[in-house]
């Protein structure tokens, strides 16, 4: 447990030390998501990934989406809302971010971060995650160095 904290939080620290993208704590995201207006939720990892398990009523995006690809796909889903990004720990969501910012905010998005910490952070603190049949304890580790981030649920 305390090697799993202490791993995630490194790596946090180095992304947002790379990464200049607003960043949104877990507990916020909750509230946001228990509010009346939900954010968009953009879950940057790969297809195995996400069918493994996700945050609810997140929306896959390929890591590697490009801004035109953005606008044409989500620009008219994303005026007048918060938009939240996400991967495992918030680098590939960070990068994906710096991208499409621009983006997000001509088509009228109300605010647009990155989950601090990603899935794994969230997963971490005992927090909800989905696969298409509900509920589930698992969750794909991405591979073995990152997998030591997580805190497996019994």
């Amino acid at each position: 447990m305390f090697a799993a904290d202490w791993l995630l939080d490194a790596a946090i620290t180095v992304i947002e030390r790379t990464h200049r993208v607003e960043n949104l704590a877990t507990d916020e995201l909750a509230a946001m998501l228990a509010g009346a207006e939900p954010p968009l939720l953009f879950d940057i990892r790969n297809a195995g990934e996400y069918e493994k398990s996700h945050i609810a009523t997140a929306v896959r995006l390929d890591p590697e989406s490009g801004p035109e690809e953005f606008a044409a796909r989500y620009a008219a889903l994303v005026a007048g809302r918060h938009l939240v990004f996400y991967c495992s720990v918030g680098q590939r969501s960070s990068e994906l971010l710096e991208r499409v910012e621009r983006v997000c905010g001509n088509a009228g998005a109300k605010s647009f971060r990155n989950l601090r910490g990603g899935i794994f952070r969230w997963y971490n603190e005992g927090r909800p995650v989905v696969d298409a049949r509900g509920l589930t304890d698992d969750i794909d580790g991405y591979d073995p160095i990152w997998a030591a981030m997580l805190e497996r649920r019994r």
